[in-house]
């Protein structure tokens, strides 16, 4: 518990030391909540199918957005007020935005993609590799030239995290791996949960 401590107060070179942005351990935190349920998804495709990952995120999706009206209007929710405080980053456009973005782009991996095979090598690149890619991010000094807020340390972290997508697709993991670390490392005006499995989407359906 002491290293963790210590290690929180690590910071992006050149960010506030104050708030959540930037913070180690809360981004350490935020993005093992982020694995764990991409791994849940891993296991609710393999043992019940498509369809059922399909009804599950959709479900998640308008209960969420039921839930953030709620919240913008003032209202309190005690789980939904606790994942906020606990996961969700400073200054969002609303409550439960990286959430909400994840849930959509595992759902349209899931509708755009009948192959569970890739589906489950989509999920892989948006877990694991994304999540890698903030945390190795995070600690890394060597900026991309055309996205001064990520690192080369990241982008590294999110091809090498990624891998694991090639027990599902074989080689085409590797270029997927590829491929998702540079989706994750434009400076795009859409969040990295939403442009991960665009990527991922784009390349199964061209290749």
């Amino acid at each position: 518990m002491s290293f963790l401590k210590s290690i929180s107060m690590l910071m992006l070179p050149g960010m506030p030391a104050a708030g959540k942005a930037g913070n180690f351990y809360f981004e350490l935190r935020r993005k093992l909540f982020h694995l764990f349920f991409g791994l849940f998804l891993i296991v609710l495709l393999h043992y019940s199918g498509r369809t059922d990952l399909i009804i599950f995120l959709g479900t998640v999706l308008i209960l969420g957005i039921m839930t953030i009206l709620l919240m913008k209007k003032g209202k309190r929710i005690p789980i939904a007020d606790w994942l906020e405080d606990t996961f969700e980053r400073e200054n969002v456009l609303f409550p439960g935005y990286g959430a909400f973005w994840y849930v959509v782009g595992a759902l349209l991996l899931s509708l755009f993609l009948e192959n569970c095979s890739e589906i489950l090598a989509g999920i892989v690149t948006l877990a694991a590799g994304d999540s890698a890619a903030t945390i190795f991010g995070i600690l890394g000094h060597h900026r991309l030239p055309y996205n001064r807020r990520k690192t080369w340390e990241g982008s590294i972290a999110f091809f090498v995290f990624s891998l694991p997508a090639a027990l599902f697709v074989g080689w085409a993991g590797a270029a997927l791996a590829a491929i998702g670390a540079t989706a994750e490392s434009l400076p795009a005006p859409v969040d990295d949960n939403l442009l991960v499995p665009i990527s991922a989407i784009i390349f199964f359906l061209a290749f």
